[in-house]
């Protein structure tokens, strides 16, 4: 079928393009939005609420802080695998802590009853800082941070201190005694009394230890071992030697055992302790330990008992104990890490900036004293971040990346770019579509590629669109920006610092089903609503925000405090994303005795917008005047959206008054599309009523806006709504062009100027 007829033209609005010149349909700016779901059209739809709402409670005056008052450091959400559990770990105000969910109990007794404190005290990131690292490995999660001891997370309100930081103790062991074989006589009565008690073992018994000739000389050195729940073995302890000779006729043909008393008891988390021992080192009394070959003993399978008796003869020693170098100590302040190729991997830090260690396979706790890379060679700086990629490591540094691989040789390193790195650690997210996506000082890259069959690794830029927005990030602040994936909205979300202030306080995002980009922040003094130091993400996709609490006196003044009469709190601990229409809850505290209750207000949602670049519709030598701006947008009922026009790179903004999102032939009619709310008595329509009202199909309607601009050669607009949804499709831009050539300016002549 044709249609015969005029169409009019409309161009598609499409994501931020601050270049110079740039696209047709490009946005200068675009304010919390996200990308429709089927991928066209932009959808202004969203707000936060708190993820757990204070509204209501009834808090000591000791229980308000840090959880009121104090930024959120870092976040994490953590399924376990093979479990279901999920985990939120929050961590603010020196204090690192889990939340079961939201019980949504208002009373000072029950409110956080499904709090679980894991640590008190830590390190609080100073600016320009990564601070808190989570580093899932199978079903146990790492958690480090450079500064406190590494924390091995289990679930189920279990966790303990990870790895060997320090080297494995010593076993004591006592003294051989021959002669007290005969007991029973009074010369040894002053043996028995000491403690010398050994068992002895005669001819026919294939028990024992030693020589047992007269003028026969044994000696034996011991070692032990530490064995984590993880499988993991730590570093052989410094050995301990005892040795005995048989001086007496009555003495011969015997055998002892050997007596290990307090045999260290290792700290949480170990399972079992292994004994390892030389076998007889008869030539001198000053055998060097170093040159031994140390046997497997005995395994004792447990972490309680302290005392044994070694009665197994050298014939029965077969398995060796591990090398020197298979097991070491290692640093409590690596700050990144990372799971790949069944290994854990630990890098950066003061003390070893450039260096990257590795586990064994499957023993996340046992370190090789070998197993590592040094980076320090070449050109690129400190080791910022470690990210698994397909079947590579990525070894983020601040001006270079390098990647790992696993080859036929083993495991071998090389650099895949010298010029890019980063410090947001934080920033480093798998966007599906795109590559691994990561902030820089001069905007975003992403690593692509990598897979086998001939696909090469790159790195490249994807925000050369935001120029303008990344000149304004403050360079000091970005180890402190945070970023997150999230699948349900299909986009990564990153939240900066801006220049002259230390908080993150606007975001950039990136839409992987068009490679769009918006924004998202507040150009007015309520910033205070978009601090968000710490990002999440939940298993269904949601986003978790953490914030940096502001609370105001009666009088507006920053630094109230919770405890006071007529403080007023905003963004009070962590927001989710989502459909609200609000954003957030303002808590009003008021103190009666020794108890702050706090009563609850929804916070308006912030202006949406979307901002055209500068048009200049194809000819910049003409003049040309704009009658009308059409936009063609998916219906929200009764919700009017304002048009703003400005012109030749003014910064002043001319309005084009308001809208209603209905078709023009049926507003202030009762066909009139309803909408949510109460009755609006201004019109004749219907308010939606839920489960009462039927609901009207989904409609496209074009809405104008007339303007005058007169001649002009630059033309914006913006489209902005507070508090009601709408979604943008389309726009047209209804112009007139007039042949006037640009004015010739007069040059003053000056003496000894060419004529």
């Amino acid at each position: 079928m044709s249609v015969k007829g005029n169409k009019t033209a409309f161009t598609r609005a499409r994501g931020i393009d601050q270049l110079w010149a740039s696209e047709t349909g490009a946005a200068e700016d675009i304010v919390s939005a996200r990308i429709d779901p089927t991928g066209f059209g932009w959808r202004f739809d969203r707000g936060i609420e708190p993820w757990y709402d204070y509204s209501g409670a009834t808090l000591g005056i000791g229980m308000s802080s840090p959880y009121l008052t104090t930024m959120m450091d870092s976040m994490f959400v953590w399924t376990k695998q093979q479990t279901g559990q999920v985990y939120h770990f929050f961590e603010q105000g020196g204090e690192l802590y889990y939340l079961w969910g939201n019980n949504n109990v208002g009373s000072g007794v029950n409110f956080w009853k499904h709090r679980v404190t894991i640590d008190t005290g830590r390190n609080i990131p100073k600016l320009g800082e990564a601070g808190t690292q989570y580093i899932p490995f199978a079903n146990r999660l790492l958690i480090i941070n450079g500064n406190d001891k590494p924390i091995l997370f289990y679930g189920e309100e279990k966790w303990r201190e990870f790895g060997f930081l320090l080297p494995t103790p010593e076993v004591e062991v006592l003294d051989i005694t021959p002669q007290y074989f005969d007991a029973g006589t009074s010369q040894y009565d002053d043996n028995l009394l000491a403690g010398t008690a050994r068992p002895s073992f005669g001819p026919a018994s294939s028990l024992g230890l030693g020589d047992d000739q007269l003028d026969d000389f044994s000696a034996y050195y011991y070692k032990m071992t530490y064995i984590t729940d993880t499988g993991s073995e730590s570093p052989l302890g410094k050995p301990t030697s005892l040795e005995w000779t048989i001086t007496d006729n009555a003495q011969a043909d015997r055998r002892f055992g050997v007596f290990l008393n307090e045999i260290p008891v290792g700290k949480q988390g170990v399972v079992a302790r292994r004994i390892y021992r030389t076998k007889n080192q008869r030539l001198s009394t000053s055998a060097n330990s170093r040159d031994q070959v140390y046997y497997l003993v005995r395994q004792i399978n447990e972490n309680g008992s302290t005392e044994m008796v070694d009665v197994v003869p050298d014939t029965a020693l077969v398995n060796q104990a591990p090398d020197l170098t298979a097991s070491s100590v290692i640093s409590s302040q690596y700050i990144v890490g990372e799971s790949w190729n069944g290994r854990l991997w630990l890098a950066g830090g003061a003390p070893h900036p450039t260096r990257i260690i590795y586990s064994d396979v499957g023993l996340p706790e046992q370190f090789g004293t070998f197993s590592y890379f040094d980076v320090g060679n070449t050109s690129g700086g400190h080791i910022t971040q470690l990210f698994s990629y397909y079947n590579s490591l990525l070894v983020f540094r601040e001006d270079a990346i390098d990647i790992i691989r696993e080859g036929p040789t083993g495991l071998t390193i090389s650099q895949l770019t010298p010029n890019v790195g980063t410090v947001a650690a934080n920033t480093i997210q798998l966007v599906p579509g795109i590559g691994v996506v990561f902030l820089t000082r001069d905007g975003f890259y992403a690593v692509n590629g990598g897979l086998d069959g001939g696909s090469a690794v790159a790195v490249t830029k994807i925000s050369k669109e935001l120029q303008k927005e990344m000149e304004g990030i403050n360079p000091s602040a970005l180890s402190s920006a945070c970023a997150v994936y999230s699948k349900k909205e299909r986009e990564y979300w990153c939240h900066y610092t801006r220049k002259g202030i230390q908080t993150n306080s606007r975001g950039a995002v990136l839409h992987s089903d068009t490679g769009d980009w918006s924004l998202r922040h507040v150009t007015s003094d309520l910033e205070r609503n978009w601090l968000f130091t710490a990002m999440a993400v939940d298993p269904r996709g949601n986003i978790i925000l953490g914030t940096k609490p502001t609370w105001l006196t009666a009088l507006g003044a920053p630094g109230g405090n919770p405890d006071a009469n007529g403080s007023q709190g905003y963004l009070v601990g962590p927001q989710v994303w989502s459909g609200s229409r609000t954003w957030g809850v303002k808590l009003t505290s008021s103190v009666a005795a020794q108890e702050v209750s706090f009563t609850g207000t929804d916070v308006t949602l912030p202006q949406n917008i979307w901002e055209s670049s500068w048009y200049d519709f194809g000819d910049g030598s003409v003049k040309h005047r704009v009658f009308n701006v059409s936009a063609e947008i998916i219906a929200y009922g009764d919700n009017p959206l304002e048009l703003e026009w400005g012109y030749d790179y003014d910064s002043t903004w001319y309005s084009a008054g308001t809208q209603k999102q209905s078709k023009p032939e049926i507003v202030y009619t009762t066909k009139e599309d309803p909408v949510f709310g109460p009755a609006n008595t201004a019109v004749t329509k219907v308010p939606f009523t839920v489960g009462t009202s039927p609901l009207k199909g989904t409609r496209v309607i074009y809405i104008r806006w007339d303007v005058n601009t007169g001649l002009v050669d630059n033309f914006r607009f913006r489209i902005k709504r507070t508090g009601s949804p709408f979604q943008l499709l389309n726009y047209n831009i209804n112009f007139d062009t007039r042949e006037q050539l640009p004015l010739n300016q007069r040059t003053r002549i000056t003496k000894g100027q060419p004529q």
